[in-house]
């Protein structure tokens, strides 16, 4: 039987598979501290779910781009909330923003540029349809942005074909958050060698200083494609819905991306299309909820940095999101003489001597040799942490309301004392 081969090489999204193995574990009574797996640990706001509710009988199937209402909602909310002009007709809708950039890498041809330390998803979509790609370096000391002056000398060196840049931010897996100064730098760049920008910035409200993440499109509308969606600012991970930005200057693809939706997934369940319909209008209420449910995150991040921090584990300081990386590369010589020799066997023996689950680096662009990681801090009943929030988190409150991140934090720092 032939097959397509270039699906051969492909493996079980990271993610998902190690939140299946902790699943397993702890189904068989044992206990670890769950820093693998991204979904955000807070319920869906009410006026969403009774929103969901009401259109439980609603089995039509509607438009292949979207619902009307919500693609103008989803633009009038990028207005006000993320900084972005655009119109409803420029929107298109898909079952999660992670379908909907796997639409655009099939659609693109040229050369894709992943910096390194991205999303898991991004090189195994790029391998799926027999693309091209290549990782450009990214260093501790920006916290693993990418920088204008990477970005140029790789393009001068390249100039030949279509290059096609895939940026996120707030970053998964960093939780850097690109500013507007290294935007702006970045879109000058990208101007110059005509660059088509796919900006994945589906946490962009999930930022710890400010209202929400910039967005390059501000420096760079005419080549930049936005992605965002419900599963991390609004805590829907499971309703799958999400939507992409396609400005005016590529208004040619069009019937490319709703052809391709069309013969794919048709369209999003009605139910939830509806259900956004209610996230979009954005509430006082449910803003509110999504500024208290990031405060706790930045509390728990800052909490586990300064622990980190403090006992020379390398770590980046994120910004939002809620990831950071953590390596262990000052200790190398001593991980050596346990046998260890890359990050999957040393976040195998994390999770089999230390009960502490992690992703290696290698899962996001970074060598396997080195000994980075991601560190997900959502291991916490969210529904009873944002009740007991009072505005502010310090240490006692996480040990008290938060006891995976507390004691899997104490495991990460007695590896390191053990060592």
């Amino acid at each position: 039987m032939k097959i397509n081969q270039n699906l051969l090489t492909l493996k079980p999204s990271a993610t998902l598979q190690i939140n299946e193995k902790v699943r397993f574990l702890r189904e068989k009574g044992k206990k670890v501290y769950h820093f693998g797996f991204g979904q955000s640990p807070f319920p869906i706001h009410p006026e969403i779910v009774t929103s969901l509710k009401e259109q439980a009988e609603n089995n039509h199937y509607l438009p292949v781009n979207g619902l009307d209402i919500l693609r103008a909602k989803i633009a009038s909310f990028l207005e006000k909330n993320q900084g972005i002009s655009t119109q409803g007709s420029s929107i298109f809708i898909g079952p999660g923003s992670k379908e909907l950039l796997y639409q655009s890498i099939l659609i693109f041809e040229g050369h894709f540029l992943i910096p390194k330390g991205s999303w898991v998803s991004y090189i195994p979509q790029i391998k799926s349809k027999g693309g091209t790609y290549s990782i450009l370096e990214t260093f501790i000391k920006e916290d693993f942005k990418l920088t204008a002056r990477v970005l140029e000398a790789y393009l001068n060196t390249h100039p030949e074909g279509q290059q096609i840049l895939i940026l996120n931010s707030p970053n998964n897996p960093t939780g850097a958050v690109y500013s507007h100064q290294e935007y702006k730098a970045l879109a000058e760049v990208c101007r110059i060698h005509n660059v088509v920008v796919l900006s994945d910035e589906i946490y962009s409200q999930v930022n710890f200083k400010e209202e929400y993440s910039p967005s390059i499109s501000k420096f760079y509308p005419e080549k930049t494609i936005v992605f965002g969606g419900l599963s991390k600012v609004f805590s829907a991970g499971g309703y799958r819905l999400g939507f992409m930005v396609l400005p005016k200057e590529l208004d040619h693809l069009y019937r490319v991306y709703s052809s391709l939706s069309s013969e794919t997934f048709s369209c999003v369940a009605s139910p939830i299309q509806y259900a956004a319909v209610k996230a979009y209008e954005y509430s006082t209420h449910l803003k509110q909820y999504v500024v208290d449910a990031t405060a706790i995150l930045y509390g728990i991040s800052s909490f586990i940095y300064k622990s980190l921090f403090h006992n020379n584990i390398d770590c980046i300081n994120p910004k939002g999101a809620f990831y950071m990386i953590i390596g262990f590369n000052s200790f190398s010589e001593q991980i050596h003489k346990l046998g260890i020799r890359n990050s999957k066997e040393l976040a195998l023996y994390l999770l089999e001597k230390y009960q502490v689950a992690l992703l290696p680096g290698s899962d996001f662009g970074f060598e396997e040799t080195e000994f980075y990681f991601r560190l997900a801090f959502v291991d916490f009943d969210g529904r009873k942490v944002i009740k007991s929030f009072q505005g502010e988190i310090d240490s006692d409150f996480i040990r008290k309301e938060c006891p995976n991140i507390a004691m899997g934090t104490h495991q990460l720092i007695q590896f390191v004392k053990d060592l």
